[in-house]
């Protein structure tokens, strides 16, 4: 039993250190969202089972699972936009400062939504919910827009 467990940390501290020479600083945040999209389909069964005028179908729930995969496709897309500008940017001479800044809005982007998903879940069976927490979260989320749309206006600006 001992010897399971450790190859099962041995191999947690590898994927862990793959995805540290990846997504570098925003690990931490990359399982914040994933640990958020698993709450969501849990959040969303439990929503379904705590209302009279609903319930929980696996139609339903894999529905929610392949949106989850389209989510994680997402990040996976914006990490290949990140490494291309990146490749693009060495060939012409251009130095960027951080190598991953559209896969780390992408993650801000989720993370936001997935947490505002689980809130509307948990409000949708019932529980009510501290209003500074509403607050902010629609600040957070207006501020990664925001910032999303300084990047995009500011390389527009670069090339006219």
């Amino acid at each position: 039993m001992n010897k399971i467990k450790q190859e099962t940390i041995k191999l947690a501290m590898a994927i862990n250190l793959v995805m540290m020479n990846i997504f570098g600083v925003f690990t931490p945040l990359l399982y914040l969202v994933i640990l958020l999209m698993m709450l969501d389909l849990v959040t969303r069964v439990y929503a379904a089972s705590s209302r009279q005028d609903e319930r929980a179908e696996s139609r339903k729930v894999m529905k929610g699972l392949y949106r989850k995969l389209g989510l994680c496709l997402l990040i996976i897309l914006s990490l290949i936009l990140d490494l291309g500008l990146k490749e693009i940017a060495n060939h012409l001479g251009i130095h960027i400062t951080t190598k991953i800044i559209f896969t780390a809005l992408t993650l801000a982007w989720l993370f936001v939504r997935e947490l505002i998903s689980n809130l509307e879940n948990l409000q949708w069976a019932g529980i009510e919910l501290p209003s500074f927490i509403i607050k902010a979260i629609t600040l957070t989320q207006e501020k990664v827009e925001q910032v999303g749309q300084t990047i995009v206006k500011e390389n527009d600006k670069i090339e006219r």
